[in-house]
């Protein structure tokens, strides 16, 4: 069995070393390379570093050694240095330095090599395969066809091009497959949240981006075709809140007030003169709270979260047509009229403001440059 070759500083040629020995002057091998560079014209000098480059490619294959693929990489640099004018030389140091990228698995350098290859020589064939391979290992398909694609203009009968196609084309219709089954997975998935929002602005609801939420609850229609929706029923001067999860749109506020302010529910905790009670208590909502949502936006909102846009911070304008304004409640009429009112944009849930009639507080509240109607 033959012994495979130990190379060292002493035997290995003066091209491949890693760095120079104590008695480098004494180098034939590196004297006459270094003699050669000296006396070449930029063109000689390239090809010599593209042989050398060449033979470190070669022993990097046979040896298996990253070093010597790293050091036909650092070669080929050096004879694009050189200045050569010769357009299919620099093709060829490129292309090269291409699979020596390659086999190092430096895919983005190997591709980006491919294409200078190939603009420098459009008749060079392994800068289209080898940048055709590059596009493939990186997941960009569609470049690989187009490279295989201008490759066999030239050569139509490029074996290795052809199958590189093949490849290619394959892994994009397996793409667009997949692209085409996840659309209709999600489409299915938004089928239902498409179908509450076309029912809520079929009823005349005007749904804005949130402002707040009752946790995950979100509007529904049951069985009997009647809407529910969370509510937020908030006290301004206290800055506390009730939620209520479901109230259906044909009840009324005086229903949800007759519960909360009953003569068995506790008092509010901090109503410390206990002004709020169920004869003292008006309700508002603030009109024109939000920019209702079209149809497409506002399915996706109740499907998954509600959309972004620069004028999601948007607060209400207290000017123009659309200005937004304090508008009292009237308690009777059902939560559908309340909410399909004139101007009243549902900012995500229905939020409505509690204050008690005849106190400083209620004055101050409503004077804050709105309206009240």
């Amino acid at each position: 069995m033959q012994e495979e070759a130990k190379y060292t500083s002493d035997n290995l040629p003066a091209a491949f070393w890693d760095e120079y020995p104590e008695n480098k002057d004494e180098n034939a091998d590196l004297a006459a390379i270094n003699a050669i560079l000296e006396e070449s014209t930029p063109d000689e000098r390239a090809e010599t570093y593209k042989g050398q480059g060449n033979d470190a490619l070669k022993r990097g294959l046979q040896l298996k050694k990253k070093f010597y693929l790293r050091e036909a990489v650092d070669l080929y640099t050096k004879g694009l240095g050189m200045g050569s004018s010769l357009p299919e030389l620099l093709s060829m140091l490129h292309s090269n330095r291409a699979q020596a990228h390659l086999l190092l698995e430096n895919y983005r350098n190997a591709l980006e090599d491919s294409q200078e290859a190939m603009k420098l020589n459009s008749a060079n064939l392994k800068g289209y395969y080898r940048g055709a391979r590059a596009a493939l290992k990186l997941g960009e398909c569609e470049l690989a066809a187009q490279i295989c694609s201008n490759g066999l203009t030239i050569d139509g009968s490029a074996t290795e091009l052809q199958q590189l196609q093949s490849q290619a084309e394959s892994q994009l219709q397996a793409a667009a497959a997949a692209k085409q089954r996840e659309a209709a997975r999600a489409m299915a998935e938004r089928a239902p949240a498409k179908k509450l929002a076309s029912e809520l602005l079929r009823r005349q609801y005007q749904v804005g981006r949130p402002q707040m939420s009752v946790g995950d609850h979100k509007p529904y229609v049951d069985e009997d075709g009647v809407v529910h929706w969370p509510l937020l029923l908030l006290y301004p001067e206290s800055m506390q809140m009730d939620a209520v999860e479901d109230a259906s749109e044909q009840d009324t506020l005086a229903d949800q007030l007759d519960i909360m302010f009953s003569p068995q529910a506790p008092p509010l905790k901090w109503d410390r003169d206990h002004e709020y009670t169920r004869d003292s208590v008006e309700v508002y909502y603030l009109s024109h709270a939000a920019e209702a949502l079209p149809l497409a936006d506002l399915a996706e909102a109740l499907h998954s979260g509600w959309p972004k846009s620069k004028d999601q911070e948007a607060m209400p304008s207290p000017y123009g047509k659309h200005a937004a304004k304090w508008v009292r409640v009237h308690e009777e009429h059902s939560l559908q009229d309340v909410l399909r009112e004139l101007g009243h944009v549902i900012p995500g849930v229905p939020v409505f403001f509690i204050v008690a009639s005849g106190t400083r507080y209620r004055d101050a509240f409503l004077s804050q440059d709105r309206s009240i109607s």
